[in-house]
């Protein structure tokens, strides 16, 4: 680790507080209380680099390079209620790394109006605060952001083609996240590992990719995309989590993975071609779909005791699977369609006590329901010609 005292630490600032030609590098080191650092690089310079490194408390970094191409921040903060701020404007290729070890960090970073650009943002500790934006005809940028501690808050913004994001918090508290992209063929992971996280998502565009995933108690995630072909994968395990998801347009799929007790999902697809699948184990789950649009597939499998399942799908050629094993399960699905509409419902309860109340309108339509054990109850209403209706009990 390193130390410098004071009096250097000043003389640093003042050497390395503004450059600009290229190549130029400043370093700035700090150790003790209520020290500020501030350095700019800015006016069509390149290849240049920045350090400070402050330990102590109270301390504030700022970093600037402006209108300058492939250069380098580096912030490190150790100790308590620290504040740090990176800003690169008009940049191409340029990479900006921060971290923060200790209690009430606030970090920011700007990467502003430029194209393959790289943000690292690390916090270690508890009550930290990120902000990470890469924004202003941003392409191609590259954002990374990981929180280990608890009450940790992250704020990730792209917009622009081909950019990606990586955030991760590990911890226990009140963990947040929330990610907006938009543009085209943008990609997201997202990992959060404690107790009581929220993380958001909002992508807006084509070829987007969400990967979310949440390992504890009290989750909750909202996942909205709007384009073509985007995927969103979510995984969650642990107690009382939720999960929503929105898609609006052609060829998205959805898959949702819950694992314990008292879990909820939503799915709401709107466009052609889309694929919703959603997998619950544990006993009281609940999910809920709708689909809109022609040849959209939904696939769910609850597993336990008490789970209920309800759902609409509307369009044509469109087909409902459910799987339900367990006792006191519930389906609900109904499918709307004009004139020959080929939808189907397919239904398997294995269990004792279990429903399903399952309506179709339309013509060509066809529904089965397939019930093992006693005590179940199935209720099938066709409107329409030329439907098929099978039950099974035994």
């Amino acid at each position: 680790m390193r130390k410098i005292s004071l009096s250097v630490a000043i003389a640093a600032i003042v050497t390395a507080g503004q450059a600009f030609a290229d190549g130029n590098f400043g370093d700035q080191l700090q150790s003790g209380n209520k020290n500020e650092a501030d350095i700019s690089q800015v006016i069509e310079s390149t290849n240049n680099a920045t350090y400070q490194w402050q330990e102590g408390d109270n301390n504030r970094a700022y970093a600037s390079q402006v209108s300058a191409d492939s250069n380098y921040i580096d912030q490190t903060q150790v100790g308590t209620r620290n504040w740090s701020e990176t800003r690169q404007y008009n940049q191409e290729g340029s990479e900006a790394f921060t971290s923060q070890e200790g209690e009430g960090n606030q970090g920011i970073i700007h990467q502003w109006n430029g194209s393959r650009n790289t943000a690292y943002a690390y916090q270690i500790g508890s009550e930290n605060t990120m902000h990470l934006d890469q924004i202003t005809g941003a392409n191609g940028n590259y954002g990374d952001m990981l929180q280990a501690g608890s009450d940790n808050m992250a704020t990730l913004t792209q917009e622009g083609d081909g950019n990606f994001f990586v955030s991760t918090q590990l911890g226990d508290g009140h963990n947040v996240w929330n990610s907006s992209q938009d543009g085209s063929a943008e990609g997201f992971h997202g990992g959060q590992v404690g107790d009581g996280n929220v993380g958001w998502l909002f992508q807006a565009g084509q070829e987007n990719t969400a990967n979310l995933i949440q390992t504890g108690d009290v989750h909750y995630l909202d996942v909205v995309q709007n384009g073509t072909n985007n995927v969103t994968t979510l995984t969650q395990e642990g107690t009382g989590q939720s999960s929503i998801a929105f898609q609006f347009g052609e060829d998205n799929v959805i898959s949702v993975t819950q694992y314990d007790i008292d879990n909820i999902g939503d799915i709401y697809q709107v466009g052609v071609g889309n694929i919703a699948t959603l997998v619950q184990t544990g006993d009281v789950n609940s999910t809920e779909f709708t689909q809109y649009g022609d040849m959209n597939t939904v696939t769910i499998a609850q597993t336990g005791s008490g789970n209920l399942t309800l759902g609409y799908s509307e369009g044509i050629a469109n087909i409902v699977d459910i799987d339900q094993v367990g006792e006191l399960s519930t389906a609900v699905v109904e499918q709307y369609g004009l004139g020959s509409s080929d939808n189907i419902i397919a239904l398997s309860q294995n269990g004792f006590d279990n429903s399903a109340y399952l309506a179709q309108s339309g013509n060509d339509n066809a529904t089965y329901v397939n019930q093992t054990s006693a005590y179940n109850m199935a209720s099938v209403h066709q409107m329409g010609g030329n439907n098929l209706a099978t039950i099974a009990q035994n």
